[in-house]
């Protein structure tokens, strides 16, 4: 998993609702837009309420580092560390913004079958 830039993963819950103000649902580590950007928020996991430390970027800047298919698919890289969750997420758009980074905490919120691994999903084609 690309993690090289992440800060410090956070593996409590409750250390990380403490580094939360008031109405954040999400701890953002980068300058916004980027083609990559290091967040943590909580969800459930197994059943069990987790910090995600979650890379989001591009499709694009993901294959500038790493081999893929001539047309990729997006996805969702989960690894489990001892108790510290990282999540990698590759999406079809030119840049991560807020709006981006709100869909996608949704989305992982409400995935019902997350498990550790990749998982590939939605269309091969590029979106521009």
């Amino acid at each position: 998993m690309n993690r090289e830039k992440s800060i410090t993963p956070i593996s409590s819950v409750s250390s990380f609702n403490s580094l939360l103000t008031s109405g954040q649902e999400y701890l953002l580590e980068s300058k916004l837009p980027a083609s990559k950007v290091y967040i943590k928020f909580t969800g459930v996991f197994h059943g069990v309420l987790v910090v995600w430390n979650a890379c989001i970027q591009t499709v694009d800047e993901y294959s500038q580092h790493n081999e893929m298919a001539k047309d990729p698919m997006q996805f969702i890289d989960i690894e489990v560390k001892g108790d510290i969750y990282f999540l990698q997420i590759g999406l079809h758009v030119s840049l991560i913004d807020k709006p981006t980074i709100e869909r996608t905490i949704l989305m992982i919120r409400n995935y019902k079958r997350l498990h550790q691994g990749r998982h590939e999903y939605g269309a091969r084609s590029k979106t521009e």
